[in-house]
Parts: structure tokens; sequence; C-alpha cells
């Protein structure tokens, strides 16, 4: 009973150290970036223009530039504004096609 006891305790021991290491791996990673995202550049980098600051105008859709997805179009933009009904997604059923008459 005794040796139930200590393995017990021992085992709270263990447990309460690990989350002890956490929280200190944690708090210290936190310190860090927070340093890293407040300090400013390295002062060899401050005469140097940032990448992003190279173009002037940032693009919408910079995947459809690249050519991988198709540019979505504002549909409010491009309905008529009579009453028209709007097309929908799917296309109409075709009509068949009247048989010639023998002459």
């Amino acid at each position: 009973m005794v040796e139930q006891r200590q393995s017990a305790i021992q085992r709270i021991q263990v447990g309460v150290v690990g989350l002890v290491v956490v929280l200190l791996f944690v708090t210290l990673a936190t310190m860090v970036l927070d340093r890293v995202s407040d300090s400013p550049q390295a002062s060899g980098t401050m005469d140097a223009a940032p990448m992003n600051e190279a173009k002037d105008v940032t693009p919408d859709e910079p995947l459809a530039e690249l050519g991988v997805t198709p540019v979505a179009k504002d549909e409010s933009a491009t309905q008529p504004t009579t009453g028209t009904r709007p097309m929908s997604a799917t296309p109409p059923r075709a009509q068949p096609v009247p048989a010639a008459r023998p002459q």
C-alpha cells in the first residue's frame, strides 16, 4: 500500500513538472515572438526598401492573374436594369427541332 501511494505521488509530481515546463516554453516563445514583431528592422537593412512596397497597386485576384482561377465578376454590375429576368446558372432546355414537311 505504501508503494502505491509513493507511485501515485511520483506520477503527480512528474505531471506537474511537465505542465510547468510546457508553460515555460509557451511563455518563452510568446516573449520572443512579441520582441521580434515589435522591434524595428536591423540597422544594416534600414536603407533597403521592402519588396512589397515596390509595387504601386496590389492585385485584387493574384491567383487569377497567374491564370490559376477565373476572376469572379460582380453579378449586380452585369445584370440589366430592365424588367428581364436574370440568367440562371443552368442552361435552358433545348427545344426540339420541328420535322421538315415533305413538299
